[in-house]
């Protein structure tokens, strides 16, 4: 073996030492610490390599066998300089004589054995005094459960999640879970320290878990069943019909997040005129999906076997059902497409008076204009400054908000015949989202249950025309809260949802008028006066929730659990700020997750002022500058 390869081998052989070090430093620190991630892991073996750094030179290594080798008397540092030096038969003598393998052998073994002394502790030493002084969070699944109050004396317990059958999610066991999510309907069974057994609700809920004096507070957060989202692709669009023959090709995809058991097409015929008309439904081309997440329906409806009559309308749409078993369980369905068979002089006049362009395509170039100053917006975030960049983004939710209510008026309109949308404003103070809230406003006023259900339980064909603007008027909202907070880039794909849904709307308008529409003429001394007020009771009126009072509720409730921080009553805190979480969990989102990162900081014994300072902008909004008053006097 020549000096050249002994050097090459010597560094290969610390070189693979080196590595298997920073492998064991990885492992070491791990098992020390799993539920911290990869982070300090990677740092520690990246640590022991830099240690090590100098296996890896040729230079390093010559130098270190002459520091650590006196005898070679630097023959070795010699040839590395120079190999053809005219002494290099008598360096080579020296360096080939002296015996290096001891020493690099001890230098091999330390650093490998230091990192493997390292990992044997943790194993045998570190690791079973941390499970006894911790709880394991291995199987934990919300970072609430990543540590506990355990270590306070509290006993050990554990929660089986298991979902509904249709579901086909798999049982997940929790052991002591401070805040569990699952399925609506899901079955929670809590053994151990404490015997309960509960179901998943429908809203979030805290519950107190009680055994031989000791409690334990766990959150609920339920996971709605979405309905299967259906898409009617053929027809493609709404239709005027020259003759009632032929054949109409219908087609529609349908997907859901669990499974699919069915689906269908469904048709209403309307025949008839003036205040007098007749309806006929029926289901075509029912499939059964066998629970598959996908699913695509495909029919032909022969428009000869319907005996349709000029100036009848035909109303289609698809329709999916999942296996939810539950009585109030909705199916989804597409949008509505109409064909109407032509009535011979319906187009005989060409004397139609102009009319003003109708609300959708006001709605319609409004939207344009936001998405375009939106999409300006989203390009100056680098250029400029944060509170004019936040002005701007806030001008822009406000005008969406304006234009938000204005569809709103007309949605309410529509549905109920009244201009006054005041009880739609009123409804959307409670809890609902915006489209549930104007639907029951618009039911309230009409007497009437606007999702009253057709067979298959779906809606009324007057809420199915209008779905378009609902759904306009659904993703403007989500618009302008991702504008409210400063998010305009987010906001976008809701904008242009929102203009999709009212361009959709304005294409299924088909109302024209011949002429000019009669003038009605009341006579009002005749009238005046000539109501009966005998028998008619009027309707308890009961006080509205206050959207206000609610929100200085949970300011006050908010305040209250940091005046207990204050006074070192840390449990009473968690649980008065968990209950506040599971409070705000339905409608504000934001100030939940920002409460759940806070009681994490509490549990775990961090410090919780930044958290909490989140918590707070996200509860009261970020502080503003008022007027600043200037005196002057004489």
């Amino acid at each position: 073996m020549t000096v050249a390869q002994r050097i090459e081998a010597t560094r290969g052989y610390l070189a693979v030492s080196a590595l298997a070090g920073s492998v064991l430093v990885f492992f070491a620190i791990l098992g020390l610490r799993p539920a911290m991630g990869l982070t300090l892991p990677s740092m520690g073996a990246a640590a022991a390599l830099w240690v090590c750094r100098g296996v890896f030179s040729r230079t390093s290594v010559v130098l270190w066998l002459e520091s650590r080798l006196p005898e070679l008397r630097f023959a070795l540092v010699a040839l590395a300089e120079n190999p053809h030096s005219r002494f290099r038969a008598a360096f080579e003598a020296r360096v080939l004589g002296t015996d290096a393998r001891p020493v690099v052998a001890k230098a091999a073994l330390r650093m490998v054995g230091v990192p493997l002394a390292l990992l044997a502790g943790t194993e045998f030493v570190a690791r079973p005094l941390l499970d006894r002084l911790t709880i394991p969070s291995d199987v934990a699944t919300a970072p609430s459960e990543t540590r506990s109050l355990l270590g306070a004396g509290r006993r050990a317990y554990t929660a089986v999640v298991i979902a509904p059958a249709y579901s086909r999610i798999a049982t997940q066991t929790l052991r002591n879970p401070t805040a569990i999510e699952g399925l609506v309907g899901s079955e929670i069974r809590f053994s151990g320290a404490f015997d309960d057994r509960r179901l998943m609700p429908k809203r979030p809920e805290a519950v107190v878990l009680v055994r031989d004096g000791e409690e334990q507070l766990v959150t609920l957060e339920p996971r709605p069943d979405s309905a299967p989202r259906v898409v009617l692709s053929l027809p493609a669009r709404d239709s005027v019909l020259p003759r009632a023959d032929g054949v109409v090709a219908l087609a529609a995809s349908v997907r859901d997040d669990i499974g699919i058991t069915s689906g269908w097409f469904e048709m209403i015929v309307s025949s008839g005129d003036g205040e007098s008309f007749k309806f006929r439904n029926a289901v075509i081309a029912r499939t059964s999906a066998g629970n598959s997440r996908e699913l695509q329906l495909t029919a032909a409806l022969r428009l000869d076997t319907l005996d349709l009559k000029p100036g009848d309308i035909i109303h289609l749409r698809a329709v999916a059902r999942d296996a939810n078993p539950a009585a109030d369980a909705e199916a989804g369905s597409s949008e509505t497409r109409t064909l109407r068979v032509y009535r011979r002089g319906e187009s005989d006049s060409v004397d139609i008076e102009a009319m003003a362009p109708p609300e959708t395509g006001k709605s319609e170039l409004s939207q344009r204009m936001l998405i375009m100053m939106t999409e300006k917006l989203a390009t100056q975030v680098r250029t400029l400054a944060r509170p004019a960049f936040a002005s701007e983004s806030r001008n822009i939710a406000v005008e969406q908000a304006r234009l938000r209510k204005r569809v709103g008026q007309i949605i309410f309109t529509r549905l109920t015949g009244e201009e006054d949308a005041g009880e739609a404003e009123g409804a959307l103070a409670d809890t609902l989202s915006p489209m549930e809230a104007l639907l029951r406003a618009a039911d309230s006023a009409t007497g009437a249950d606007a999702g009253e259900h057709l067979e298959e339980g779906e809606d009324s064909p007057v809420i199915a025309i209008n779905r378009p603007l609902l759904e306009a008027f659904n993703a403007m909202w989500e618009a302008e809260r991702r504008l409210g907070v400063i998010e305009p880039r987010r906001a976008l794909p809701h904008m242009k949802a929102a203009l999709a849904a009212i361009q959709r709307a304005r294409a299924a308008e088909r109302l024209y008028l011949r002429g000019r529409p009669p003038r009605i003429v009341l006579d009002i001394a005749r009238i005046r006066l000539s109501g009966k007020k005998e028998g008619i009771e009027p309707a308890v009126r009961s006080p509205r929730a206050s959207a206000v009072t609610a929100q200085l509720t949970r300011q006050a409730q908010f305040s209250i659990a940091l005046e207990l921080l204050a006074s070192d009553s840390v449990s009473a805190a968690i649980d008065s700020l968990t209950l506040l979480r599971v409070d705000a969990l339905s409608d504000q989102p934001a100030f939940a997750s920002a409460l759940s990162a806070a009681v994490n900081d509490l549990r775990s014994g961090r410090d919780a002022t930044a958290s909490l300072r989140v918590a707070r902008r996200a509860l009261t909004g970020s502080p503003t500058q008022g007027v600043r008053l200037r005196w002057s006097g004489q």
